[in-house]
């Protein structure tokens, strides 16, 4: 009963997945999203460059990174993060304190009007918490993310070892 229940499970999670990867991965005119291309533009909120750190085998955490661009004329606030791949997920952010690095949760971010932030290692970042799977190098890991307006955006993140400045524990 337990192995259906989970082979059941597992059939779900990998559509829903595969649904992500169809639809939501893609930018304007089915095109994939790049550096130069938003993930997806949804009103005046664009999110670019999605990318998250790949996991090797019993790592529990990995990161997502991005630029969110406010092209609006209202700030724009980060009230709720979300990734199925994931048990939680929360904006983070890294400080010096007392001479060392240290993670700490954001509970928002606001992106004023015309203003973009990066998330980035050693800056803000999305951590990926409760892994149900390692992320594979070259996977894409869909993020959900709720603004105080209410809009929710998808964006795919395209998993690698090598992000530049990343760092390795939490």
């Amino acid at each position: 009963m337990v192995n259906s229940v989970m082979s059941i499970f597992r059939a779900v999670m990998l559509l829903f997945m595969v649904s992500f990867a169809y639809g939501a991965g893609h930018g304007v005119n089915g095109q994939n999203a790049t550096e130069e291309q938003p993930a997806e533009k949804t009103s005046s909120i664009e999110l670019l460059n999605a990318r998250a750190r790949a996991t090797l085998p019993g790592m529990s955490t990995s990161a997502a990174y991005m630029t969110i661009r406010n092209s609006g004329q209202k700030p724009a606030q980060i009230e709720a993060l979300a990734s199925p791949v994931a048990l939680r997920t929360e904006l983070h952010t890294t400080q010096m304190s007392d001479g060392m690095m240290v993670m700490r949760r954001v509970d928002n971010l606001q992106i004023g009007p015309g203003e973009a932030v990066e998330l980035k290692p050693g800056g803000y970042h999305i951590m990926l918490m409760g892994l149900k799977q390692p992320i594979a190098a070259d996977s894409e890991i869909p993020v959900i993310i709720t603004f105080d307006n209410g809009e929710q955006i998808t964006v795919m993140a395209r998993a690698g070892h090598d992000v530049s400045g990343q760092h390795m524990a939490h």
